[in-house]
This record gives C-alpha cells, sequence and structure tokens, in this order.
C-alpha cells in the first residue's frame, strides 16, 4: 500500500504519518476492547480497508 503525501516540508509529513499511526492504533484498541474482536479480526478490517482506498486510488 503506497501513502501519498505532496507537502513542501518532508519533517510536516513524516510528523502526520506519525500521528495518523498513532490514531488509528487507538482508534482499533478501542475497537477491539469494546467488540471483543481478535487481533487476527482487527488486522482483516484494517487489510480491507486499505484494499478499499487502493482500489479508490486506481479508479481516480
Amino acid at each position: 500500500m503506497f501513502i501519498r503525501f505532496l507537502m513542501a516540508n518532508p519533517d510536516q509529513n513524516t510528523i502526520l504519518i506519525e500521528q495518523a499511526f498513532e490514531d488509528i492504533k487507538e482508534i482499533c484498541i478501542r475497537f477491539q476492547n469494546d467488540s471483543g474482536s481478535t487481533n487476527s479480526e482487527v488486522n482483516s478490517l484494517l487489510l480491507g480497508i486499505a484494499n478499499l482506498w487502493q482500489n479508490e486510488e486506481k479508479t481516480n
């Protein structure tokens, strides 16, 4: 999966990616705790979302 950000400041790009990673991680932890999902179920959900985004990028 490729994530593309076009920014003038590469340091800002790194900060945004790191923050997004932390946010997604926290969302996944909360989802797992609230739903009782297993690690593999959460992983499968994330892979499914990534595939949807990748397919949308191909069509745009």
